[in-house]
């Protein structure tokens, strides 16, 4: 059933700063698979939606003539110009304003991409309307990737034990991999769909694990308030029982649907 969820437009307000410095980059791996399938050439066109502060845009601009990144938040594209301007990158259009009232001339981009965000967008207009503005032979990929709380080691069970009580409630849910995904695309015209599922080890500390929640839209600082300190001390002091040598390994879990313009 397609969703859409209705968010308010400051859902991630105050989150930049963490989300560009705490999330974890998509797995090489995945983004070479998904590369290779699109065969972007030298004057293809990118348009990242619901772009953050680039974690797509800004890796995948070397393989693209110019890459359109949009966001809602303009926090989130501010901090991707400084991010792009750092890096010296030239080729990225960054636009602040919501993926569903984009209007763009149709047959134009060679790639769609959609990263941790499809669940919190109205999903049939989505992909409709990105249907429409791609090129034949184009692509529309939705990525997600696995969140720091829901895991099956010791750490992340207690971990999640701790933060649920601060967690805003109501919110839609990121659990894509139980999304039929690959039917939405199939049922609204895309050919040659493709699920595919990647995993890695990460290790992290006890900075990037609360760094990563401050990113995500139920545990902003906003939302914990004057009472971050408790917060953090709690994280801390549970898991520090577990692994005193603050070294946090997990499994870290990304995946793509992929659909092409026939």
């Amino acid at each position: 059933m397609y969703t859409n969820p209705h968010l308010e437009q400051d859902l991630f307000k105050g989150t930049s700063k963490y989300y560009s410095q705490y999330r974890f980059p998509y797995i090489k791996e995945m983004i070479d698979d998904i590369l290779k399938i699109v065969k972007a050439g030298q004057n293809d066109i990118l348009l990242d939606l619901a772009c953050g502060p680039g974690r797509l845009a800004i890796p995948l601009s070397k393989y693209f003539k110019e890459v359109y990144a949009i966001d809602w938040e303009k926090e989130m594209i501010d901090e991707g110009e400084r991010l792009s301007n750092e890096l010296c990158i030239e080729n990225i259009k960054w636009m602040t304003g919501k993926a569903e009232e984009q209007t763009i001339n149709p047959n134009f981009f060679k790639l769609i991409t959609i990263g941790d965000a499809f669940h919190r967008m109205d999903q049939l207009k989505i992909l409709q309307d990105s249907y429409k503005i791609l090129k034949q032979g184009g692509y529309l990929t939705l990525l997600y990737s696995g969140t720091i709380d829901n895991g099956n080691t010791e750490w992340q069970k207690e971990l999640k034990k701790v933060i649920t009580p601060w967690k805003k409630i109501n919110m839609q849910s990121n659990d894509n991999i139980k999304q039929p995904w690959d039917l939405f695309l199939k049922e609204t015209g895309y050919i040659n769909v493709i699920f595919k599922e990647f995993e890695e080890i990460i290790t992290v500390n006890l900075e990037t694990i609360i760094g990563y929640l401050y990113s995500m839209s139920v545990y902003t600082k906003n939302i914990i308030g004057d009472r971050y300190e408790l917060f953090e001390n709690k994280i801390k002091e549970k898991l520090m029982e577990i692994e005193p040598k603050n070294k946090f390994e997990f499994n870290f879990k990304c995946g793509y649907y992929i659909g092409e313009k026939e």
